[in-house]
């Protein structure tokens, strides 16, 4: 979108109580601050990575409403628009009025009561699928084995709070297990490994007390 069309955009918007960001690039924001927003809308002919690329990197990772704005308004790129997981596809001209009323009824539905929401926990670049029981770090999953996914959710779930290795060992392993409660601290090594490769390090150690995530 052009800086003049995104700027009439915004201000029209926010006359409509709207409350708007702008980005120049999706780089320029966190996956737990994309997370925040009731709706996100995309253009597809965008500098460095299009709108098309984003709303591909996007989707598999939040649940919000997509709009595309553009002037590709080829039956193709309509097409392409929906079926990567666009919500709407808005192809230039258009009224601003028009605009505001799609993007109201996108927020109308979203607010209904789900019957089953889907269970998510975002902390920065980290995404846990807690239905699936995956993670995903900075847009890729990453393959944890069940103990090492177990701990990091039971750690992540109670950000900031500290739990030594014999309650993690309580909480993941079943009363007649043979692992010692040694394999704690082997399986947090190795959990840090895979997130340092990120330059993340989520996982700290309290001395003498425990671990805690931060």
């Amino acid at each position: 979108m052009r800086y003049n069309d995104l700027k009439i955009t915004k201000k029209i918007l926010e006359i409509k109580n709207h409350e708007v960001t702008t980005l120049e690039s999706i780089n320029d924001i966190t996956l737990e601050e994309i997370n925040k927003f009731d709706l996100i809308i995309l253009d597809v002919m965008m500098p460095g990575e299009d709108g098309f690329e984003i709303c591909e990197r996007l989707r598999p990772l939040i649940h919000t409403p997509i709009i595309f704005m553009t002037a590709k308004s080829d039956e193709n790129s309509i097409i392409k628009g929906l079926s990567i997981g666009g919500d709407d596809y808005i192809p230039k001209p258009f009224s601003i009025h028009e605009v505001n009323a799609r993007i109201e009824a996108h927020l109308r539905r979203e607010s209904r009561p789900k019957k089953d929401q889907i269970s998510q926990f975002i902390d920065g670049d980290i995404l846990f699928d807690l239905e699936a029981k995956r993670i995903v770090i900075q847009g890729k999953e990453v393959s944890f084995t069940k103990t090492q996914y177990r701990i990091c959710e039971l750690l992540a779930l109670n950000k900031g709070k500290v739990f030594s290795k014999e309650y993690i060992y309580d909480s993941i392993y079943s009363v007649d297990s043979d692992s010692q409660i040694s394999t704690v601290i082997e399986h947090i090594r190795v959990i840090r490994k895979k997130f340092v490769k990120y330059n993340l390090t989520p996982i700290n150690t309290v001395w003498g007390v425990g671990y805690i995530w931060e």
